[in-house]
């Protein structure tokens, strides 16, 4: 199996809603998702999913194991977004074996284990303390 690949995926019938999302490909026709989609908010970083695939596009059909992350997501500021303070906290969760993305700029998802030493709720309530938001 390749590593790491782009992958056209639909999660709607009629066609309109094609993301490209890098995937990893687990089995036949079977991927894991290495980035949050935007037009699916019920797939997150690390679901297993499986595809039909037609015409170059793979279709959507179900998740065939959910990630073992819990995701958190806020719409941040843009001072917010590229301040010092996120920075540490994007560093926090990376040193416990987390990930995080930042989409357009401003919306921050962080995917944690479980059972992670980081309470992201608390130290982001913090920070959007003092940025206002």
């Amino acid at each position: 199996m390749p590593g790491t690949v782009g992958l056209h995926i639909c999660f709607d019938k009629r066609g309109r809603e094609i993301e490209v999302l890098d995937v990893t490909p687990v089995a036949q026709g079977k991927y894991r998702i290495e980035e949050t989609p935007i037009f699916n908010p019920c797939i997150t970083l690390g679901d297993i999913i499986r595809v039909e695939e037609k015409q170059g596009i793979a279709y959507y059909v179900e998740t065939v194991q959910k990630s073992r992350y819990v995701r958190y997501a806020w719409l941040l500021s843009k001072e917010a977004a590229a301040s010092q303070e996120i920075h540490e906290f994007k560093r926090r969760i990376t040193e416990h074996k987390g990930r995080w993305e930042q989409i357009f700029g401003g919306l921050l998802v962080i995917h944690l284990s479980k059972h992670s030493g980081v309470d992201a709720e608390a130290e982001m309530a913090l920070i959007l303390k003092r940025f206002e938001i």
